[in-house]
């Protein structure tokens, strides 16, 4: 295989590990382990972790240690407020558009897909990002699909920080509210539920950040990371 190909596996799978937390906030990983770990030789592993490194995903220290990215208060509040607006007209565009009804399809479908898959965390955090996903893959504007993919990867990541075992039939409710508005055409309701469901997620993690830790109950290595 192919050297390049080697290094986008390695990106792929150290980036899933990092959205699913299954290498957690702070975590130091090692150049050598990793190549062990994934089968190949440090040059790919190199070259993945530079990508990621310039993604933000990965802090490169001395002596070759990596650390993974722990969240914080600022990083959480532009993107929340890079989301509120982004979803805000990406849900007016829809409705000038008339799209509303054909976004609430596809969104059932989803909701569907979510309420399947809550034995995942993750599988049911990316289903999510998807359901929010639509306006944006509807609208046709590859402008607009690409600023959502910039914040998207990071919802997931906050989102698996966010999410606990009595959460997950509020948020399905809550996006069948959405559905609702959209099947019902009416713009005002639809933002009004958007805008809770958003408000109830950022509430959450930034209760996290008061309380100086994350409890990632559904990490596999389930333990308090301390913030930056």
């Amino acid at each position: 295989m192919r050297r390049d190909n080697l290094a986008s596996g390695v990106y792929r799978e150290v980036k899933r590990r990092i959205l699913s937390l299954e290498y957690p906030p702070g975590l130091i990983l090692q150049e050598r382990a990793l190549a062990a770990d994934y089968g190949v030789s440090r040059t790919p592993v190199r070259e993945a972790v530079q990508r990621l490194a310039q993604e933000g995903w990965l802090e490169i220290h001395a002596r070759r240690n990596i650390r993974v990215r722990t969240p914080s208060a600022e990083k959480l509040r532009k993107l929340f407020l890079a989301r509120y607006l982004l979803e805000r007209d990406a849900l007016e565009l829809l409705f000038a558009g008339n799209l509303q009804k054909k976004a609430g399809a596809r969104m059932r479908l989803l909701l569907q897909r979510m309420d399947e898959s809550c034995s995942s965390l993750f599988s049911f955090i990316s289903f999510d990002q998807d359901f929010h996903a639509v306006p944006f893959m509807m609208l046709g504007n590859d402008y607009l699909k690409s600023f959502w993919g910039s914040v998207s990867e990071d919802m997931i990541w906050f989102g698996m920080m966010a999410m606990c075992a009595e959460r997950y039939d509020d948020v399905l409710h809550e996006h069948f509210q959405v559905i609702e508005a959209l099947e019902e055409e009416s713009f005002e309701r639809a933002l009004s539920v958007l805008l809770n469901h958003l408000d109830v997620t950022e509430g959450i993690l930034d209760t996290k950040f008061r309380q100086g830790c994350w409890l990632c109950e559904t990490c596999e290595r389930a333990k308090k990371i301390k913030l930056s």
